[in-house]
């Protein structure tokens, strides 16, 4: 009887395993231009632009530091890099952030008919388990909300510049 009333209130549990998360966004740039900003190895990308710091550790592999953040460390190494078509990479904090144990990010370039580039973003993100149901909607709906914003930084940044990113920042932060 106790047990069956342990089951009965007992927390709902999050599904094991990685959560995928897919975007889309239409950028008036090329994919010449995008792929710049996304690759770490070029100088100056997005995130260099923006005042983070990306210290090239080998080829492939970098350590990256947001400003916003400068005692967590995040280790990337990139996964797949076709110029102007796709750039991914694996994250993985260096020091324990939330319940994040790791991302995969890829981003997919398209030229439109319209002369606007088609940019996917795919992004698998592995938490620490076991987590209740609650804390995992929690963290979804973070992260979700995390990769939307990356994508609008980065049309910004592709159609305005770093400034109109930075002033986007300024905004969310004030």
């Amino acid at each position: 009887m106790i047990n069956w009333l342990r089951q009965l209130f007992r927390p709902e549990m999050a599904p094991e395993g990685p959560v995928t998360f897919d975007f889309e966004e239409e950028i008036e740039a090329s994919a010449e231009h995008i792929y710049r900003l996304l690759d770490l190895a070029h100088e100056p990308c997005a995130k260099r632009e923006l005042g983070h710091g990306v210290e090239q550790l080998a080829p492939g592999t970098f350590r990256f530091t947001m400003w916003q953040m400068p005692d967590t460390p995040f280790s990337i190494t990139v996964t797949s890099a076709e110029p102007h078509r796709k750039y991914a990479y694996r994250i993985e904090p260096d020091v324990k952030v939330g319940r994040l144990q790791w991302t995969q990010e890829r981003y997919t370039l398209a030229m439109q008919d319209n002369g606007k580039c088609l940019v996917t973003l795919l992004v698998e993100a592995q938490f620490d388990m076991p987590m209740t149901m609650r804390d995992y909607s929690q963290e979804v709906a973070r992260m979700a909300m995390g990769c939307a914003i990356a994508l609008e930084k980065l049309r910004l940044h592709a159609e305005q510049g770093a400034e109109a990113v930075l002033d986007y920042e300024a905004e969310q932060f004030a």
